[in-house]
């Protein structure tokens, strides 16, 4: 937290003497003497991140005591460390879920103002690859909040690591989420950095929609629900859907406009490293959705199939 504070300070000053004029990344070259680094709205916004967090956590306990049933109470007390730690970032979760939700929905729907849809610029080409045009200003005059879409990258980038560095442990976090977490801020940064693939950034922000309804059901269990209750079942298959509208189903279009428009684009302002790194970030998160998105497709399965075959068998013993 404070070490965001101190970075913060030292950048919004350093910002002044790094700032380019042009907002089109396919422009802005790289010399040996340059280090890229974010602009500073992007660590406006990871301070942002990393204070709400840090908020949210520390008012977990005391929303839990002040508003929790007794019994919900005491089957908070019986977690074990890494139950308790993920309890505990439940509430910020969804603070952050929320923001991002607002934050990133006009981007999402509406596109950036002079840089996706407005084609009458002069410097913008309509065959241009929107990913490789970045809008770094943190006040803008588009979306629900008028911060900018990089303000919200950082604020993704401030939440993953400040979940991280508040775990207990990285055994009580669970290593599979340590290492997305690192490897999400690594590729947010390393976009910001070199002013590309925001629209793709914004898009992915934006699939936190269905995380609140993951963390109401997360919750629901801790209350002593079982998953075949109906609020549970009911909540459970409101995730599912909007998981599958949100996450799954943009899948086949990210994927074309990847390979087909924006991959060239990018491996000219980052190179072939850059470009396959990026690949290589493309394919683990289609992968991810797609592997979530089939365990579910599997549990719902189960619950709609299984019981058929518990009450055939059942009437073949009788």
């Amino acid at each position: 937290f404070f070490f965001c504070i101190l970075l913060f300070i030292f950048l919004f000053i350093r910002g002044h003497f790094f700032h380019p004029d042009r907002r089109d990344a396919g422009n802005y070259s790289i010399t040996m003497t340059t280090v890229p680094i974010p602009p500073p709205s992007f660590f406006h916004g990871l301070f942002l991140g990393s204070v709400t967090y840090s908020f949210f956590r520390f008012l977990s306990p005391i929303v839990t005591t002040s508003f929790g049933t007794p019994s919900f109470q005491s089957n908070v007390s019986k977690l074990n460390s890494g139950k308790s730690y993920h309890y505990h970032s439940l509430l910020p979760s969804t603070i952050h879920a929320l923001l991002q939700i607002v934050g990133t929905w006009g981007v999402v729907f509406h596109g950036r103002r002079g840089l996706d849809y407005d084609h009458d610029i002069a410097d913008l080409k309509i065959t241009s690859s929107p990913a490789i045009l970045f809008d770094e200003q943190t006040i803008v005059t588009y979306g629900l909040t008028y911060f900018g879409p990089t303000v919200y990258m950082g604020v993704f980038v401030g939440y993953l690591l400040t979940d991280t560095i508040l775990a207990p442990s990285f055994k009580d976090m669970e290593y599979v989420y340590v290492v997305h977490h690192l490897a999400a801020s690594l590729c947010w940064t390393y976009c910001a950095s070199f002013r590309i693939m925001q629209n793709y950034a914004s898009l992915l922000q934006f699939c936190e929609l269905s995380t609140p309804l993951m963390n109401i059901r997360q919750i629901l269990l801790i209350s002593g629900y079982k998953s075949s209750d109906l609020s549970v079942t009911l909540i459970s298959l409101s995730f599912f859907l909007v998981f599958a509208m949100v996450r799954v189903a943009p899948i086949p279009f990210l994927l074309r406009d990847w390979v087909f428009r924006d991959f060239s684009s990018v491996r000219d302002v980052v190179g072939i490293g850059g470009s396959a790194f990026l690949t290589m970030f493309v394919v683990v998160h289609v992968a991810l959705q797609l592997g979530w998105f089939g365990i579910m497709c599997g549990k719902l399965w189960e619950i709609a199939f299984g019981k058929r075959k518990q009450e055939k068998n059942g009437k073949k013993k009788s």
